[in-house]
């Protein structure tokens, strides 16, 4: 395979995907990350079951389309993609979105229609142009093992990287979450700096967390890195409810980061 062209604006996934039985079939190779001038990329149809994460690097991207593959979830690290404004998912196995989907505010349009397992959209979506029209169906997904959260009658399946799930009873943080969120604190103004960071004596998947937190907190921003309090809000019980009109049961998550922003959190705010 040859060299990608580093200007493309606009591609498919034709010379950036390998195929056929070895392991890397239904994947997207990492070298499309070097793509900086990258603009439009549609990989619809293509029976991917992953994202690599190197696609963040794909700075000018603007319109991604992965509808009609195999994805049960995507990279927390495509949040950080600072140009993209339209992004469709629909028609995929998706469980679970990143906590921090819909922060930006270039991300305007979101469509997950079709993802029959998917039952919580982040909270930072109440106020984008979403489709999801036949989300949420009342299954039980056996073969995947994804920390649920319930509230009442309602359940949603939280991100892979979840460890654990806070409860407004809780009055102190788990010890690792303390230690990560101090790290990242006395580190911030260092996290560009990969020199630097390569240089403290932590595993390479804590470091990875330190330069791609988990999520923000919805209601002030912390960083969050193993724990959440999450807070459901029946989409069916907001004003959105007519737009719908009943062709979805998804609910928005709010992901807190401690008890107090837990329980101040106001959707409708």
């Amino acid at each position: 395979m040859g060299e990608v062209p580093q200007d493309w604006k606009t591609a498919d996934v034709d010379p950036l995907h390998k195929s056929g039985d070895g392991e890397e079939a239904g994947k997207l190779q990492a070298k499309i990350g070097d793509l900086k001038e990258l603009q439009t990329l549609d990989i619809s149809i293509n029976c991917l079951i992953t994202l690599p994460e190197r696609l963040h690097l794909c700075h000018s991207l603007q319109y991604l389309t992965v509808d009609r593959n195999h994805l049960w979830g995507i990279p927390r690290h495509l949040c950080q993609l600072p140009n993209l404004n339209e992004l469709s998912m629909a028609g995929n196995r998706l469980a679970f979105l990143p906590l921090d989907l819909g922060r930006s505010r270039e991300l305007q349009y979101v469509y997950v229609d079709n993802n029959i397992h998917l039952k919580g959209l982040p909270s930072y979506l109440y106020n984008k142009v979403i489709g999801c029209s036949g989300c949420g169906s009342p299954i039980h997904v056996s073969e995947m093992k994804l920390l649920c959260f319930s509230s009442g009658q309602l359940s949603v399946f939280l991100p892979a990287e979840v460890k654990s799930i806070g409860a407004a009873v809780d009055s102190v943080l788990p010890l690792q979450e303390l230690t990560m969120r101090t790290l990242y604190n006395a580190l911030s103004r260092f996290m560009k700096d990969l020199n630097f960071l390569s240089s403290i004596l932590l595993p390479r998947s804590l470091l990875e967390l330190l330069l791609c937190p988990l999520g923000h907190c919805h209601r002030c921003s912390q960083p969050m890195f193993t724990i959440v309090y999450p807070k459901l809000f029946p989409l069916r019980e907001t004003p959105m409810a007519g737009l719908h009109q009943g062709r979805t049961a998804v609910s928005f998550v709010a992901y807190c980061c401690s008890t107090q922003c837990l329980q101040t959190f106001d959707l409708l705010s």
